[in-house]
């Protein structure tokens, strides 16, 4: 019995030590932007029509298209929770890409999001509704 046991809880052992192995990044609120030196080829989706599944979701889609459900504000970080077409929400922060046309977000204010995007500036603003009180207020 005693040989069972132990044949078990190393079986167990060695398996988490080949499932558990993760790389974190120290920074859970980290950036989208990878730094140049270690940049892979990407192509951005030619028209809003068609989509490139292989692009992360913030950049799938126009700027437009997302939904800015939250600001986060202190001293130190400005971040902003943002809600894909798919539904998804990603944590982002100056720096990031968004949108399907190279968009960067220059400002992140009480308001809203400043991105700019081949040298326009796009405003996407707080909506902390929901997609069910949207329909109905309709």
């Amino acid at each position: 019995m005693k040989i069972k046991f132990s044949l078990i809880i190393s079986l167990l052992l060695f398996l988490t030590s080949l499932t558990g192995i993760s790389i974190a990044d120290d920074n859970a609120f980290g950036s989208l932007v990878t730094p140049k030196d270690q940049t892979t080829t990407a192509t951005y989706a030619p028209s809003p029509e068609t989509v490139d599944k292989t692009l992360h979701p913030l950049l799938q889609n126009a700027v437009g298209s997302n939904t800015l459900m939250a600001i986060m504000i202190s001293p130190s970080m400005k971040i902003g929770l943002i809600r894909t077409t798919s539904g998804d929400e990603y944590f982002v922060r100056v720096g990031d890409l968004i949108g399907n046309s190279e968009g960067k977000i220059t400002n992140i204010t009480s308001s809203g999001i400043e991105v700019t995007e081949k040298e326009e500036v796009i405003s996407l603003i707080v909506r902390n509704r929901s997609v069910a009180n949207d329909e109905n207020a309709e």
